[in-house]
């Protein structure tokens, strides 16, 4: 046994959306990189214990548990908590990698947050209740799923305007402008990709304000895992993106530097999972223009803003019932 499996061997790690696609896959990398404990955060037990069987015939491991969260919902994130507390369990890895979007027909969650962006507000209560029970680490590492997309310099897709938008319709209000989309409410309207990559805007302001609320030594950052067409991505989007681009990008995006494989995506959850305690608030993704390769931080004006940044914070507090940053433990 190496020394990292070794060390790996004390450790437990969550993942959210852990039955298919790039967390399943995740899964199965840290168990054979000699994890402990990976649980694996699933909608339904059903789902959660058909992968956990799919994933010990594959590694030969028996190091996974699951866990029913529904990541939509804020009450069930609120369950799967309370339910790790039961079990005693302290993550040391959180990924958040769980997502969905309403595709053509807008859906929403029982708090009236579209689908696309309840997936950020049941990671927050998710997270926040984690910190507030003590079930995170002093060095614990928060990696959560974001898109190059966000930046607004892909064919196809484009976050919102936020200072713009907020000006013309709220005076100003970037706190209510950003729940009003959220929310899907007039006057925000628009296709389904940008609608998931303003999503993932918020993200990278969540991450970043999180990690000026998080002790020394705790990592948070926000991580596109490039594109991956063999991923359900797109399954939730309109017929353009599901039976044009995606097939595209599945047979030629390779060799134009716009998609890989499935493993290359993992590999940037675990090299994010091990970043110093220094390196903590940002966005990786891919270079500008790019859907892949080597992973750096973006820079881009409205995700640094700092303005953006705390106002995305509040909304996500308010879209979340007020859930903050717990002061005490």
């Amino acid at each position: 046994m190496s020394n990292k499996e070794s060390n790996n061997a004390k450790k437990t790690a969550l993942i959210t959306g852990a039955n298919s696609g790039i967390g399943y896959e995740t899964a199965a990398v840290l168990a054979e990189q000699g994890y402990g404990k990976v649980i694996l955060g699933v909608r339904t037990n059903e789902k959660g214990e058909i992968a956990r069987t799919k994933l010990i015939e594959r590694t030969g491991k028996q190091v996974f548990d699951v866990l029913a969260v529904d990541i939509a919902e804020t009450k069930s994130a609120d369950n799967a908590v309370d339910e790790l507390k039961s079990r005693k369990d302290k993550i040391d890895l959180l990924i958040l990698n769980a997502g969905m979007s309403s595709g053509g027909n807008r859906i929403f969650n029982s708090g009236g947050v579209e689908m696309t962006f309840a997936n950020i507000i049941g990671h927050h209560v998710l997270t926040m209740n984690l910190i507030k029970d003590g079930l995170m680490g002093s060095d614990s590492h928060i990696v959560v799923a974001g898109s190059e997309g966000a930046r607004g310099d892909m064919m196809g897709m484009s976050p919102v305007d936020f200072g713009p938008f907020a000006d013309e319709h709220f005076e100003g209000d970037l706190v209510k402008a950003l729940e009003t989309i959220a929310k899907y409410e007039s006057p925000y309207e628009d296709k389904a990709m940008n609608i998931y990559v303003t999503s993932k805007v918020y993200t990278n302001w969540w991450a970043a304000v999180l990690s000026r609320k998080l002790p020394h030594g705790m990592v948070v950052n926000a991580v596109s895992p490039g594109s991956v067409p063999s991923t359900n991505f797109a399954r939730d989007q309109g017929f353009f993106m599901r039976r044009i681009m995606v097939p595209m990008m599945g047979s030629i995006g390779r060799f134009m530097g716009m998609s890989w494989n499935i493993r290359n995506a993992v590999d940037r959850y675990i090299e994010a999972g091990e970043f110093d305690a220094d390196n903590t608030g940002h966005f990786y993704a891919s270079p500008p223009g790019k859907l892949v390769g080597k992973m750096e931080i973006q820079k881009n004006e409205h995700f640094l803003n700092r303005d953006y940044q705390e106002a995305g914070w509040k909304a996500i507090v308010n879209l979340a019932g007020g859930v903050d940053y717990p002061l005490t433990s």
